[in-house]
C-alpha cells in the first residue's frame, strides 16, 4: 500500500477535516513534474511517520476544493490537525523541513 494516498473532493471532509490524525495533504497535478518530485519525497518522509500521520494528495485538475486554501501554485503542501489548516508549503520543502512540521503536529 502507498504512503501517499489519492482523495477526491468527496473524501476531503471525512478524510482531512475529520481524520483523528494529523493529515499532510498535497495539493499537485499529474502533468507537473515538480509535483511528480514532490510525492517521492513525501513518500521518503512518511515511512518515519507510520500510524502517526496520515499522507494525502489531491488532484487539482480533477477537484475544486484547493480554491477554499486559496492555493495558487502545484505541489502546496498543507498540514492539518483537529480540521484545520495549521501551516502550508508553497516552494519545494526539504525533507528535514517536512519532518519538522510533522513533528510538531505529532506531539
Amino acid at each position: 500500500m502507498s504512503m501517499l494516498i489519492e482523495i477526491d473532493d468527496s473524501q476531503f471532509e471525512e478524510k482531512v477535516l475529520k481524520s483523528a490524525f494529523p493529515v499532510l495533504l498535497d495539493f499537485s497535478s499529474p502533468e507537473c513534474i515538480i509535483c511528480k518530485t514532490m510525492k517521492e519525497r513525501i513518500k521518503e518522509v512518511a515511512v518515519h511517520f507510520k500510524g502517526k500521520v496520515h499522507f494525502l494528495s489531491l488532484d487539482v485538475n480533477r477537484n475544486k476544493i484547493w480554491r477554499k486554501f486559496e492555493v495558487k501554485a502545484v505541489p502546496t503542501i498543507i498540514y492539518f490537525k483537529d480540521g484545520k489548516a495549521v501551516f502550508r508549503h508553497e516552494i519545494f520543502p526539504e525533507k528535514e523541513e517536512m519532518v519538522a512540521h510533522l513533528q510538531k503536529l505529532i506531539k
